[in-house]
């Protein structure tokens, strides 16, 4: 059962509060489920823009990366080990002696930021083709293997700034699946006719995603909003691009991307940690170091747009999103605002969906990329300008220290003073709920890796979380999200498009107290 993760833009939803999005940094998918449409030619509409507005500096008092460990960091870090591989690859074990699953990845510095507009995909297409067999496993007594051991040899090519080579067994047939995985990595066979399957199914995915109007209108933000960056090269790929890539560009690509200064290696499991090191240094201990280096990832240029797209079949319904930069993940307030839009969220479904009933679902989210950005989702509504209204109204409720009551009782708001601690306790079982398997560990230890050059960094993020003040949120909100900069969307067939207010894109319009 080969294993895949990639999409086509990062897609709202995947876990409340969640702290993937923090250190996973991961595609979020899963929006609502929607019938697939056919794409109709869009019409684009850009007004004029306003220039771009500097980042804030910090305006909480918070953490700081180099925090001394909290009582859930020290209460962790036991159960972590690190090696170094012959080559100075990095292997971290994390022991869960509590299953007998077997997981590791190898992740690899770079995502889209290691290629062009011109090759988008090519990244995701390279690790599809080390599933696809191998100098001494044909692709189908790879998928048998697979099969007969409850096994599974996957990739994930879903962040714009890292990928993996992933592999999931039981303990009992972790010798034989590691053998297979690591020929896969180290030998692939690049056989032309697996390399054309590969090909196609990229091509399909892509005209599925682009047949579902909110996947449209994501793809057709970011290609405005990161136009220039290394981030316009979509890490699922365009079809256009899909087309373009040869499989001697994937062998190329293969020659310079594995390389030992861009992996490393996470393992969670009952394992011998010298006993790992030893048997991976026989295989990927020998990847050499090639001088590939991965490109620093400067901010891109923030700057107030709106962008109207149609979708004739949309069928009357629009689909609103609104991108923004935030801080970054080091920063003292990111952390601060992963609990804030948490809180947003909560108030975006009172104010958009229960008292006006104006959308299908309404949520907001900060995704933790090198370059990251928060987010405003208005999914599937029929009244996109007044929509943008009472998104705004939600933020101002938040920038004046004010929040759904989830603690009970008449008062539909409350002071974030007096709700932060359920809050905080919500963002922690949505945290636990990430780690449910040792894949999803092995994960935020890689990324967490990638992202701050220390694997413990995500066993901090509980206690920062857990440090963060009611004035944090409301001093985080008002630097980040009142009058950002945003880069507005809207998708809908040419009588939605019709109603839209474009002034009410062009400021904030809520009142803060």
């Amino acid at each position: 059962m080969m294993t895949r993760t990639y999409t086509s833009r990062p897609r709202a939803g995947m876990v409340a509060a969640a702290i993937a999005a923090a250190l996973l940094a991961a595609s979020c998918a899963g929006a609502p489920a929607s019938a697939p449409e056919t794409v109709t030619p869009a019409a684009t509409e850009a007004p004029a823009v306003a220039s771009s507005r500097p980042l804030p500096s910090s305006p909480v008092s918070g953490w700081k990366l180099s925090a001394e460990p909290g009582k859930f960091m020290r209460a962790n870090l036991t159960t972590i080990e690190t090696r170094t591989l012959a080559n100075g690859v990095k292997l971290i074990v994390k022991k869960n002696p509590a299953n007998r699953v077997y997981s590791m990845k190898v992740a690899f510095r770079g995502g889209s930021a290691m290629t062009s507009a011109e090759k988008a995909g090519i990244e995701a297409m390279t690790l599809a083709m080390l599933t696809r067999g191998s100098s001494k496993f044909s692709y189908a007594a790879i998928q048998r293997l697979q099969y007969e051991l409850s096994s599974s040899i996957g990739y994930s090519a879903s962040s714009y700034d890292w990928a993996s080579f992933d592999l999931n067994t039981i303990d009992k047939y972790w010798d034989q699946m590691l053998a297979v995985y690591a020929d896969c990595l180290l030998n692939p066979a690049f056989d032309p006719a697996q390399f054309s399957l590969v090909q196609n199914d990229f091509r399909v995915s892509l005209q599925k995603a682009q047949a579902d109007p909110y996947s449209y209108a994501v793809t057709k933000l970011h290609d405005s909003m990161f136009a220039g960056h290394p981030y316009a090269a979509d890490f699922g790929g365009s079809a256009a691009s899909i087309s373009a890539i040869s499989l001697d560009d994937v062998k190329a690509f293969y020659r310079d991307a594995i390389a030992a200064e861009r992996m490393v290696v996470v393992a969670v499991g009952n394992f011998d940690t010298d006993a790992l090191a030893a048997s991976l240094n026989a295989s990927i201990g020998a990847v050499p170091t090639k001088g590939s280096a991965v490109p620093e990832v400067a901010r891109y240029d923030a700057r107030r747009s709106l962008m109207l797209e149609r979708f004739d079949k949309s069928k009357g319904i629009g689909y609103v999103r609104g991108d923004f930069p935030i801080a970054t993940p080091d920063s003292p307030d990111f952390a601060t605002l992963q609990l804030a839009f948490s809180m947003l969220d909560e108030l975006l479904f009172s104010i958009v969906r229960t008292d006006h009933g104006a959308c299908y679902s309404v949520w907001s989210r900060a995704f933790g990329f090198k370059s990251p950005y928060g987010s405003l989702v208005v999914y599937k509504t029929d009244r996109p300008s007044e929509a943008k209204g009472w998104v705004d109204e939600a933020i101002a409720l938040l920038a004046s220290g004010k929040t759904i009551n989830i603690k009970g009782g008449d008062e539909k708001y409350a002071p974030i003073a007096s709700t932060i601690e359920a809050y905080k306790a919500k963002y922690v079982n949505a945290f636990f709920g990430s780690q449910q398997t040792n894949a999803e560990t092995a994960a935020q230890l890689a990324s967490s890796h990638i992202y701050f050059g220390d694997h413990l960094e995500y066993l901090r993020f509980i206690d920062k979380i857990d440090a963060i003040s009611a004035e944090d949120v409301v001093a985080a909100v008002r630097a980040y999200v009142v009058d950002a900069p945003i880069s507005w969307i809207v998708v809908g067939d040419q009588a939605t498009l019709s109603k839209v207010d474009k002034t009410k894109f062009d400021a904030f319009t809520g009142t803060v107290e």
